[in-house]
């Protein structure tokens, strides 16, 4: 009787942490499209539909209601083009939108361009229903575009009502119209290569760098056309460097991309430089014109040229070198540089002096 009462009581407990096992992950659990989600789930993060980085057009009306996340919704206008536009860093996203049966059942979306729809159609009214699930995206940053695809068939003031947006808890909205630029750093031989995305409409684009995560004390311009692998030349071998990049369109420059870091290490192909006997130098490069360009500069300075051209020469970095001309800037001017292109030096020759 003992034995027969002890199986069973472990039969209960035994069913009874299979069961906790199970409620306990909420995946198993995870909410599914069309049901009612009140607040994000673990692993997700909500935005609410006024959050400033949203673009919506001037047919998405401001609804002030109890039952929404936040006491707020938008109402896209029956019949008319409303789009609400953003960006969002992350690998996930959910829509959370109220329902009703007078609701559109179309309803498109695009992620980078890609399109599919949802519906806002149910036969009852219902708030904060997820409507919208989109999972194992690549990390980074997404844009997104919604948009009333079919209205309403029946007449109503609103085609649907946008309510909030769920990412990963790790993710975030980002500024619709910022910087989209993604930095990586690869070390070499007292050099860094920087490689990023090319900026629709770029003029150029501006490098800051230094010793300290949030700190740069150092810049270099970059042409448009050297985004792909720019040269920071000059670099301490075994010290730890942190770079940023910004873009310039239209004159004005766009929000800094995401710091990168790299150490330079010694080695290599390209052998130490000689041991400088000197802290300043006259350079002198020879153009294929035959003309003499002569540069008072610091011996960094001079190691910064030859290290770009080095890194040229083996077919990478920018196409141009920007020298400060210092002393010899003449006139009305904060700085003067001389651009030297490389296909159009000949030789150059330092020599090293101190002061």
């Amino acid at each position: 009787m003992n034995w027969i009462f002890s199986k069973k009581i472990g039969v209960i407990i035994g069913v009874f942490f299979f069961a906790s096992i199970i409620f306990s992950d909420s995946s198993v659990f995870a909410a599914k499209v069309g049901e009612r989600l009140d607040k994000p789930e673990p692993g997700w993060t909500r935005y609410d539909d006024r959050s400033p980085e949203l673009i919506y057009g001037n047919d998405m009306v401001k609804i002030e209601d109890a039952e929404d996340y936040n006491k707020t919704a938008l109402g896209a206008a029956h019949n008319k083009p409303s789009t609400i536009n953003f960006k969002f860093d992350g690998t996930k996203i959910r829509l959370i939108i109220n329902m009703s049966d007078s609701y559109t059942k179309k309803i498109g979306i695009s992620i980078d361009g890609k399109v599919e729809y949802f519906s806002a159609y149910r036969e009852s009214w219902s708030h904060q229903r997820l409507a919208y699930e989109k999972v194992g995206l690549e990390r980074g940053i997404h844009n997104v575009k919604i948009w009333t695809e079919v209205p309403s068939s029946n007449y109503v003031v609103y085609d649907y009502r946008f309510d909030a947006i769920d990412v990963d808890s790790d993710g975030k909205l980002t500024d619709y119209n910022g910087s989209e630029i993604n930095l990586s750093a690869e070390a070499g031989n007292s050099q860094v290569t920087l490689k990023w995305e090319q900026t629709k409409d770029a003029e150029s684009y501006t490098v800051k760098y230094g010793t300290e995560s949030g700190k740069y004390t150092e810049s270099a311009t970059a042409t448009k056309d050297a985004y792909g692998n720019f040269v920071i030349p000059g670099l301490t071998n075994g010290t730890k460097y942190y770079f940023v990049v910004s873009a310039k369109v239209n004159g004005v420059d766009s929000e800094y991309s995401n710091e990168a870091s790299a150490t330079p290490q010694g080695g290599g192909s390209q052998p130490d430089p000689e041991p400088t006997t000197g802290d300043r130098a006259i350079l002198v490069v020879t153009m294929t014109t035959g003309l003499e360009k002569e540069f008072d500069l610091s011996m960094k300075e001079v190691n910064d040229f030859i290290s770009w051209y080095e890194s040229k020469q083996a077919g990478s970095g920018s196409a141009s070198y920007a020298i400060n001309k210092h002393d010899n800037n003449k006139g009305p001017f904060s700085s003067r540089k001389d651009y030297m292109l490389f296909d159009r030096i000949l030789t150059f020759e330092v020599s090293e002096y101190s002061k």
